[in-house]
C-alpha cells in the first residue's frame, strides 16, 4: 500500500509539474492574444471614425463643388447687367474654390491614413490568426505529451510490476489453499457416506436376522 500510494503521489506531482509548465506558457499566450484581440477591436473601430470623417469630407466637398459651380454661373450672368454684384459672386466663388482645395486635401489624406491603419489591421489580424492557431495546435501538443509521459512513467517503474507479481504469488496461494480443502473435504463427505451405508447395511442384515429367528416354524400336515 506504501508503494502504491509513494507511485500516486509521484504520477500526481509529474502531472502537476507538467500542467504547471502548461498552464504557464499557456497564460503567457493567452496574455498576448488577448491584448492583440484587443489592439484588433481598437483598430477597428479607429477605421470606422476615420471612414465616417472621410465620408463627411466627401459630403462637404461635394457641396462646396456645387457652390462653386453655382457662384460661376452666377457671376456669368450678371456680368454684364450688374458688374457689382458679379464682382461679389466671383469672390464667393472664389471662396468655394478655395474649400473644394482644402476639402480635397483633407480627404486625400484620410484616405491615406485609413490606407495605413487597415494595413497595420491586416498584419494584426494575421497575426492574431496565426497566435490562435499556434496556441491550439501547442495546447494539443502539450496534452498528449503529458500523457505520454505520465504513461511512460507508469511502464518505466519496475516497483509497480513486483508488486503485482507477489499480489499474484499470494492469490495463487490462497486459490491452491481453498482448492486443497474442497477437495479434503468431498473426500472426507465421500468416505462418510461409504461408512455410513456399510453400517445401515449391516443394521439390516441382522433385523432380516432376527427376522428369521422369530418368524414361527411351519407344521406339516
Amino acid at each position: 500500500m506504501k508503494l502504491i500510494k509513494r507511485l500516486s503521489t509521484t504520477i500526481s506531482a509529474t502531472l502537476d509539474s507538467a500542467v504547471g509548465q502548461l498552464e504557464n506558457h499557456d497564460a503567457i499566450v493567452e496574455a498576448t492574444i488577448k491584448q492583440t484581440r484587443q489592439s484588433v477591436a481598437k483598430t477597428k473601430a479607429r477605421i470606422n471614425t476615420l471612414q465616417q470623417q472621410l465620408n463627411a469630407y466627401e459630403r462637404q466637398l461635394t457641396e462646396a463643388r456645387e457652390q462653386y459651380s453655382l457662384w460661376t454661373e452666377r457671376a456669368a450672368k450678371l456680368a454684364e447687367t450688374d458688374q457689382a454684384k458679379a464682382l461679389q459672386c466671383v469672390a464667393r466663388r472664389n471662396q468655394y474654390e478655395a474649400e473644394v482645395g482644402r476639402l480635397n486635401y483633407a480627404a486625400g489624406q484620410q484616405r491615406e491614413l485609413i490606407r495605413d491603419v487597415s494595413h497595420n489591421l491586416s498584419k494584426l489580424q494575421s497575426k492574431l490568426d496565426e497566435m490562435t492557431h499556434k496556441h491550439n495546435l501547442m495546447r494539443s501538443r502539450q496534452t498528449v505529451a503529458d500523457v505520454n509521459r505520465a504513461v511512460a512513467h507508469v511502464r518505466n517503474d519496475e516497483s509497480i510490476s513486483e508488486t503485482f507479481e507477489r499480489w499474484e504469488s499470494v492469490v495463487l496461494e490462497h486459490e491452491f489453499a481453498v482448492s486443497d480443502a474442497c477437495s479434503r473435504d468431498a473426500l472426507d463427505v465421500e468416505l462418510t457416506r461409504v461408512e455410513d451405508e456399510a453400517d445401515l447395511l449391516m443394521q439390516l442384515k441382522l433385523i432380516q436376522a432376527e427376522s428369521a429367528t422369530n418368524q414361527p416354524e411351519k407344521t406339516h400336515e
